[in-house]
This record gives C-alpha cells, sequence and structure tokens, in this order.
C-alpha cells in the first residue's frame, strides 16, 4: 500500500495527465453520442474537455521533460566531441532553463491577470459553467514550474554532476527506440 502511494505521488503529473486524458476522450464521446443519437448534446461538455485538455497538454509536457521524451534536434551537437560537446550541453541545458523560468514567470503573470483585472479582484469565468478561468490557466504555470522543477534536477545531477542519485525504476522509464516515455 505505502510503496503504491509512493509511485503515485512520484508519478503524479503522469497520473493527473493519464486522468485528464482519460476524462476528456469519455466526455467527447459521450458528447457525439448525445448530440448524433438523442439529438440533445451536452452544453457543457466543450468547456469541460477543453479545460482539461488545457491541464493534459501542459502537465504532459512536464511528464514527458521528466522522462526525456521531447524530440530535440541535435545533429550539430552530435558532430562535435569531447570537451566542445560536453560545454555546448551545458549551455544548451542553461538556457533551456532560463527559458522554462521566464515562461513560468509570464505564465503565472497571465494567470494573475485572470483574477486581478487592472490590480482590482474581478476574477473571468467561463461562459456556460461560469467557474473563475484561472482554474483552467493554472495549468501552464504549474506545468512551466514543473518543467522548471526536473531542469534543475538535471543539471545538477546529469550535467554538473553536484548531486549525486542512483537510478530507479521510476526514473527509468519506458526504452524504446530514440529515447525515453
Amino acid at each position: 500500500m505505502m510503496k503504491t502511494l509512493k509511485k503515485i505521488l512520484l508519478n503524479f503529473d503522469a497520473v493527473i495527465t493519464g486522468t485528464t486524458l482519460t476524462i476528456c476522450v469519455i466526455l467527447a464521446n459521450l458528447n457525439v453520442i448525445m448530440r448524433y443519437f438523442f439529438k440533445s448534446p451536452l452544453l457543457w461538455g466543450n468547456e469541460v474537455i477543453t479545460g482539461l485538455f488545457v491541464w493534459t497538454v501542459f502537465i504532459g509536457s512536464a511528464y514527458a521533460h521528466r522522462k526525456h521524451a521531447h524530440l530535440g534536434v541535435d545533429i550539430v551537437v552530435n558532430l562535435m566531441h569531447g570537451k566542445t560537446r560536453a560545454i555546448v550541453q551545458d549551455i544548451i541545458s542553461i538556457l533551456e532553463l532560463l527559458i522554462l523560468i521566464m515562461l513560468t514567470v509570464i505564465s503565472a503573470q497571465y494567470v494573475y491577470n485572470l483574477i486581478y483585472v487592472r490590480g482590482v479582484y474581478k476574477p473571468t469565468v467561463t461562459d456556460v459553467l461560469r467557474i473563475p478561468s484561472w482554474i483552467i490557466g493554472a495549468a501552464v504555470p504549474v506545468g512551466f514550474g514543473l518543467s522548471t522543477i526536473y531542469s534543475i534536477k538535471f543539471l545538477l545531477t546529469e550535467r554538473f554532476h553536484i548531486i549525486k542519485t542512483k537510478k530507479t525504476d521510476l526514473d527509468a522509464g519506458y526504452q524504446v527506440e530514440g529515447g525515453n516515455f
């Protein structure tokens, strides 16, 4: 029981992504059935699916970052050898971290603006369900924030070797041709 709970907590990004994607698929299919067979679509369906899909994309992106599953163009880096290659990879990792920090800050400002309009508390709401828009928008800074945390971890463990870690089953992912998943 404790081992399962630990696995869920260590893979919380994967759990959120899998859950939100599953609900999106179920609601989309249910909405199609309701529309074509019962001539009565779920009016709130598209709004919920869109909101959940935003969470799926941004948290899923963080999960893919953690598993090193994002595509990359490394043709030039692969042509380099030795110290030059390591230095270029370090520079790329630092630039990646800086961009992720910038995106996290900008997206957090975006969510703040969904809550406060010109400094006045006036949260925007969705059209149909009237739920606060920041609940959907929060996925963006959360996803970029998680990617930032993972990027810092990679810098300290894999690039600069400041922190020594042992590989676990949870870190390994699924080996496929061309990368981890």
